[in-house]
């Protein structure tokens, strides 16, 4: 089995060197590509610094990009990649010249991988630590041919035995994105009744299994969603193509919020909220829309009356007016 391993970087070289502890610490035959989304150069070094004892040359890293959109930096004289050995495994950095998005940062691999016939891709968001025989769990989990993609549960790094995600059903309406769209949460905790594998009607992106085939039939991730709910959308596609499920019996831990912290308030509240106007557009019913639509305009009327935040107001009329007026 030909399998790889994803985590996009941009700018928080310490989750990331603390997400790729955990993944090296897994026994297993599959290839690490770290993405890098255009970060600066200092924590691009940062990173480096995790690999003493390998050899490196900082003049090959840092090499100008190339010019065209897609294309990754010129990391060395063989596949435009940078290859080192870490625990006798292949690890792969991609550097994008510049920012192109959590979407858009993941087709590129996604694509290099289909290329280059790989059987899984695992994709682990670099705010991830993941338990040592996660690798063999999770791709056993995909072996059956009705499968099309898998989530493992996810826990609350921080909260002691608070799930974040546990698989869940919803029918493709907005009354159902409420648990998505920060309307209303409720929080799990971990018990007995947390522990079979479940159907799901969404994907974590965060942290999910992909067969590669089915990835590719599905069109990849939509590059409309620069981040934010683009899984959901992703997920509406992939089930035409096999079920989704959760395998709770598998846990990795989440640093919920922490890798968010790179992005400004304005820029966070700008995404999250297209984002979701553009996930209801894309797979909404027209009551959907109608309700919506309305929920988000009201929203933001009540966000300039009662909102201190001013880099909130400005990320959510952002959103509001290029959704609205500028599409």
């Amino acid at each position: 089995m030909n399998s790889a391993i994803v985590v996009l970087n941009w700018n928080d070289w310490r989750n990331t060197i603390d997400c790729l502890e955990s993944i090296y610490q897994n026994d297993g035959n599959f290839d690490v590509f770290l993405i890098d989304n255009g970060s600066n150069l200092q924590n691009i070094l940062k990173i480096l610094s995790w690999y003493r004892g390998q050899i490196i040359s900082n003049r090959t890293f840092i090499k100008p990009g190339h010019k065209k959109r897609g294309e990754f930096v010129f990391m060395n004289h063989k596949n435009n990649i940078f290859d080192i050995k870490k625990n006798n495994r292949n690890l792969y950095i991609f550097r994008n010249k510049d920012n192109l998005g959590l979407t858009a940062g993941l087709n590129l691999a996604y694509n290099f991988l289909i290329r280059n016939n790989y059987n899984q891709i695992l994709r682990i968001d670099n705010d991830f630590i993941i338990q040592k025989n996660y690798f063999k769990r999770i791709s056993s989990a995909i072996k059956s041919k009705d499968i099309a993609s898998a989530s493992p549960k996810i826990m609350h790094a921080y909260i002691k035995k608070s799930v974040w995600f546990k698989g869940f059903k919803m029918r493709w309406s907005y009354l159902k994105f409420q648990r998505t769209m920060n309307l209303k949460k409720k929080r799990y905790f971990d018990n007995e009744n947390l522990s079979k594998v479940v159907d799901t009607d969404v994907i974590s992106g965060c942290c999910s299994i992909y067969k590669t085939n089915v990835l590719k039939k599905s069109g990849l991730g939509d590059e409309d969603f620069f981040y934010g709910p683009e899984d959901i959308e992703l997920s509406y596609r992939l089930k035409k193509y096999g079920r989704l499920i959760c395998d709770q019996k598998i846990k990795t831990f989440h640093k919920i919020g922490r890798s968010s912290v790179v992005a400004n308030r304005l820029d966070r509240t700008f995404q999250s909220t297209y984002g979701f106007l553009i996930l209801i557009k894309k797979i909404g019913t027209f009551s959907d829309k109608l309700i919506g639509y309305s929920y988000f305009i009201l929203r933001g009327f009540l966000y300039f009356l009662i909102e201190n935040d001013r880099n909130k107001k400005k990320g959510y009329k952002k959103a509001l007016i290029k959704f609205f007026i500028k599409k």
